[in-house]
C-alpha cells in the first residue's frame, strides 16, 4: 500500500519558510514514521484499508447485540425449521444423535466415598434406576410425554429458540408413585411483566442480583402468540429454594459473559438458509415452466373475440383465463401470438452451487456436509472422518444436556424417593459430599456410527486387553446397554444351550472371509 504523505503542520510550515530543506526533511521523516506505524498491529483492525474501511461493527455487550433482534431470530429460526428441509434436517439430526430414543440413566454411586461394598453399591444403583424409570412414565406436568420425549423437546426447543425452561412442579395424580413433575416452558413465555422495558436487574424476563446472579424468572400464563383472547398474567418463579436447591432449569448455551438469553442454533445461517430456500424455489418453478408443453392453434378472425385474457390483478383463474399446463391445447385468434422466455432449466450448475453453499452452512452448524444432506459419496476414510467430527460435536452437546438438565432432574427425583422411604441413602440431606456421592451417575445415549464394525470390534478388543477400555465403555460406545445386564443374559443363554446339548463355546465358522477391509484399503489408495 502506498504511504500517505504527512500533512505539514504549523511548525513544519514555519521551518520550511526559514529553511526549505529542513522543512522537507521534517515532512519526509514524519511520513516515514506514519508509514511504519500503520504497518503495526492487526490488518483487520485498520481503518485505512480498502477492504475494511467501511466495516464498523458496534462493540456492544452480549445482551445489546442479541435481545433487540431475539424475537425475530426465534420466529425466523422456527419458520426455517418448519419449511426448509436443510434446516429441519439439521435440528432433527442433532436430536437423533444427541438424544435418540432417550438418554438412559446408569446410576454409579461412589461406593468408596460412601463406605459401601460392591454388592451394596450395585443394589442401590439398580434400585435408583428402577425408581427413576417409574417416575419417567409420569414426569410430564401435562401428562402427555415420557421423560425421554421431554429430553428431545428440551434439546429441540433450545436449538430452535435459543433457550427453553423447565419448572419443578408437584402434583400427585391418581396412580402416580411420585408427585414431582416437569413443566416445560417455551422461551417466549419468559418475558418482562406487561412488556415493560428492561431494568438493571430485570432483563428479558430473567431477574438478577446486582452481581448478575439469576434469582427468578417471570413466566406468562400463555404464549404471546396464543390466539385465545384473554388478558395475560405473569408469575414470578424463584430460581432456587432458600437452601439453594434448584427450582428452574434455564437450558441455553452461554457464548459470552453476562449473556442473559440463548441464541438460536440457526442464527448464524438464517440469511444464508433463506436465500438458499428462495433460490431452490425459483429453480423448481423455472424447471416446472420449462417442462410445460403447450400447443397454440391459430383460428380465423372472430369480431367478437378479444385479446388473450389475463390473470393480472386477480387471485384466481376464471373460466376464460389461460394457464400453462402440460399437454394443453389453446386456441388463438387471427393476429394473436405468444412469446416465451426460455428458462433453460433444469440448471446444470444448480447442484454444484447448492453443494458449495451447504458446505459453508455445515461448517457453521458443526455438521459435516455428508451428514447434513444424508448422502455419503466420498471415500471410506473421508466419510469416517466426517462421522468422527460429528460424533465429537454430538457428544459435547449431550454432555451439556446431561449436566444442565438430566442430572438436575435425577436429583429432584432422588430427593422425593428418599423422603418417601423408597430408597435408603444415609446422609443425603446432611452432607453435600455424601449427596454428590449418592447422585453420581452416567447417561447413555445413541452409539457412535460405525462404517466398518469389524475393524472397530478388533480395535476395541485390543484396547480392552491392554486395559485402555472397559467392557462397559465399549458397550456404551458401540452397542449400548449395561455390562451386568448383558452378562446375566449371556449366562442364561449359555445355560439354556448347555441344557439343549449345544456347546456354549462353539462358534460357527464364517461362510467366507470378510472382504470389506480390502475394499476399503483399495478405495483409499485410489483416492490418494
Amino acid at each position: 500500500m502506498r504511504a500517505r504523505i504527512a500533512k505539514p503542520n504549523l511548525l513544519d510550515r514555519i521551518v520550511g519558510y526559514i529553511n526549505p530543506g529542513a522543512g522537507l526533511e521534517r515532512v519526509r521523516d514524519r511520513t516515514m514514521l506514519a508509514s511504519v506505524t500503520s504497518q503495526a498491529g492487526y490488518k483487520g483492525g485498520k481503518l485505512d484499508r480498502r477492504a475494511t474501511k467501511n466495516w464498523r461493527p458496534g462493540g456492544n455487550s452480549a445482551d445489546a447485540d442479541l435481545l433487540p433482534e431475539l424475537d425475530d431470530l426465534r420466529a425466523r429460526s422456527r419458520d426455517l425449521a418448519r419449511n426448509l428441509p436443510v434446516a429441519t434436517g439439521a435440528i432433527a439430526t442433532n436430536k437423533t444423535h444427541v438424544v435418540g430414543d432417550g438418554l438412559v440413566l446408569s446410576a454409579q454411586c461412589a461406593r468408596k466415598v460412601l463406605g459401601l461394598t460392591q454388592e451394596q453399591a450395585t443394589a442401590f444403583n439398580r434400585a435408583a434406576e428402577w425408581e427413576f424409570e417409574i417416575w419417567s412414565r409420569s414426569s410430564d406436568f401435562t401428562r402427555v410425554q415420557h421423560f425421554a420425549e421431554q429430553q428431545a423437546l428440551m434439546l429441540g426447543g433450545a436449538l430452535e429458540s435459543g433457550d427453553i425452561f423447565a419448572l419443578r412442579r408437584y402434583r400427585r395424580d391418581p396412580g402416580d408413585t411420585y408427585g414431582t413433575k416437569l413443566q416445560v416452558i417455551e422461551s417466549d413465555r419468559v418475558c418482562n411483566p406487561f412488556r415493560m422495558s428492561d431494568t438493571d436487574t430485570l432483563i428479558a424476563g430473567v431477574e438478577h442480583t446486582n452481581d448478575g446472579v439469576p434469582i427468578a424468572v417471570h413466566v406468562a400464563d400463555r404464549h404471546p402468540g396464543d390466539l385465545r383472547r384473554k388478558p395475560t398474567s405473569w408469575r414470578r418463579v424463584p430460581m432456587r429454594y432458600n437452601d439453594g436447591r434448584q427450582i428452574v432449569i434455564h437450558l441455553f448455551d452461554r457464548l459470552r459473559p453476562d449473556q442473559t438469553r440463548g441464541i438460536p442454533y440457526l442464527a448464524p445461517v438464517v440469511e444464508a438458509l433463506k436465500s438458499l430456500g428462495d433460490y431452490t424455489d425459483a429453480e423448481v418453478r423455472a424447471a416446472v415452466v420449462s417442462a410445460m408443453f403447450t400447443v397454440f392453434v391459430k383460428n380465423s378472425p372472430d369480431p367478437d373475440a378479444g385479446p388473450l385474457p389475463t390473470t393480472e390483478g386477480s387471485g384466481t383463474l376464471g373460466k376464460e383465463e389461460i394457464e400453462l399446463g402440460s399437454g394443453a391445447v389453446i386456441d388463438l385468434a387471427e393476429g394473436e401470438d405468444v412469446t416465451f422466455a426460455n428458462p433453460l432449466r433444469p440448471n446444470p450448475q444448480f447442484d454444484a452451487f447448492v453443494t458449495a453453499f451447504l458446505r459453508q452452512i455445515g461448517v457453521a452448524l458443526e455438521l459435516p456436509f455428508e451428514l447434513l444432506i444424508k448422502h455419503f459419496t466420498a471415500s471410506y476414510s473421508a466419510s469416517r472422518a466426517a462421522l468422527e467430527m460429528a460424533y465429537h460435536s454430538f457428544r459435547r452437546r449431550r454432555t451439556w444436556l446431561v449436566r444442565n438438565f438430566c442430572q438436575v432432574v435425577y436429583e429432584w427425583v432422588m430427593e422425593e424417593a428418599i423422603l418417601l422411604g423408597r430408597i435408603k441413602a444415609p446422609g443425603f440431606f446432611d452432607d453435600p459430599l455424601l449427596r454428590a456421592a449418592w447422585l453420581n451417575a452416567t447417561w447413555t445415549g445413541p452409539v457412535r456410527i460405525s462404517l466398518d464394525p469389524l475393524k472397530d470390534a478388533n480395535a476395541d478388543e485390543k484396547d480392552r486387553k491392554n486395559g485402555f477400555k472397559t467392557s462397559q465403555q465399549i458397550m456404551t460406545e458401540r452397542t449400548g446397554g449395561d455390562f451386568e445386564d448383558k452378562t446375566e443374559q449371556l449366562a442364561a443363554e449359555n445355560e439354556a444351550r448347555g441344557k439343549a446339548g449345544i456347546n456354549p463355546d462353539a462358534v460357527p465358522a464364517p461362510l467366507a472371509p470378510p472382504t470389506e477391509p480390502d475394499d476399503v484399503e483399495q478405495e483409499d489408495k485410489a483416492d490418494a
